[in-house]
């Protein structure tokens, strides 16, 4: 904790050219007992202007939603700019943060104090969670927990049942899951329960980072004489495209599972071709988007997963709006 406080005035005095003194907060017993086990209180002063930092106690990268949730706690017994200060962040997670107008300080990084005008961004260094990334399978249930109506309790036997695999790897799941952190799980009897009592969108924050891309690859793909494109969803940006104001790509963009694929007996209807012949691009995915489709396109969290690495303003912009139409 001194060693942050250190880095936090050292910014402030390289960026702003500003020295503050820091003190600790003598209303934080006044907090309820959650707040006080995870900041540390201190007042200061930024530019003669009174403000309250809590500081994270640990290097856990907290939820935007949970962070907010605790900021509009702690501004019930502080009226001036209250502000969050954290080692790291990810950058998916200081644009929600932004987004929902929260202050905050990542020395080295950023400074986002709207109240007082600054929105200081240096070099962002994106810290990567220092977790695996999830098999497919564990990630079918995640993104079937984030599409259902309603989150309830879920065992091994009926997820293997409704997803397609064996109960085996369904258990192997529960395993990454708890490992993960992600959730709770509880035992009924001889089952396991997996339980998230947060809100899907907690989910989906808390997950992201170890979601993959679901391709494995792209294949161009040329219709034989009389046959008709496949009965699959579009994948990529044709997807896109009907779910945000992009525009659609010239070539058709579809998606099949891996397993599905081996089963197609090609050429039945369709055949590799070069891109410039190509009726439709095919990207098969390592798990079959079908169960998830909606309206003959592949989900959001996959469809979002998919482009999330592209470099291209457009396709960025458009995954931010594909986020922000999700009801969560």
């Amino acid at each position: 904790m001194n060693n942050l406080i250190e880095k936090l005035k050292k910014y402030l005095k390289e960026t702003l050219g500003i020295e503050i003194s820091i003190l600790p907060w003598k209303e934080q017993k006044k907090l309820p007992l959650f707040l006080v086990d995870s900041y540390h209180f201190f007042e200061a002063s930024f530019l003669s202007n009174p403000c309250l930092l809590m500081i994270s106690k640990e290097d856990i990268e907290l939820t935007p939603n949970t962070i907010q949730k605790h900021w509009e706690q702690v501004k019930k017994k502080w009226s001036a700019p209250c502000i969050y200060v954290s080692n790291t962040i990810s950058s998916y997670n200081r644009k929600r943060l932004i987004q929902h107008h929260t202050p905050f300080i990542i020395p080295n990084n950023q400074i986002y104090i709207p109240d007082m005008g600054f929105d200081l961004r240096e070099h962002f260094n994106q810290q990567r969670a220092p977790k695996e990334l999830f098999s497919p399978a564990t990630q079918i249930v995640i993104i079937s927990t984030l599409l259902k109506e309603k989150s309830e309790g879920l065992i091994p036997s009926k997820l293997a049942a409704s997803l397609g695999y064996s109960s085996m790897t369904m258990t192997r799941v529960f395993n990454e899951l708890e490992t993960a952190g992600i959730g709770k799980l509880i035992s009924k009897g001889k089952e396991r329960w997996w339980i998230f009592q947060d809100t899907k969108k907690d989910l989906w924050e808390q997950t992201n980072s170890m979601l993959r891309s679901p391709i494995r690859s792209r294949e161009s793909m040329k219709l034989l004489p009389g046959a008709k494109m496949p009965l699959i969803p579009l994948a990529g940006l044709s997807a896109l495209a009907e779910m945000t104001m992009i525009n659609p790509p010239k070539t058709p963009v579809l998606a099949m599972g891996i397993e599905e694929y081996k089963k197609v007996s090609i050429p039945k209807g369709f055949q590799h071709s070069h891109i410039d012949e190509a009726d439709f691009e095919l990207e098969v995915w390592n798990y079959n988007p079908m169960p998830f489709s909606e309206h003959q396109r592949v989900d959001p969290f996959s469809l979002y997963l998919s482009l999330r690495d592209s470099k291209d303003e457009r396709i960025e912009k458009a995954l931010e709006e594909l986020l922000e139409k999700i009801k969560w």
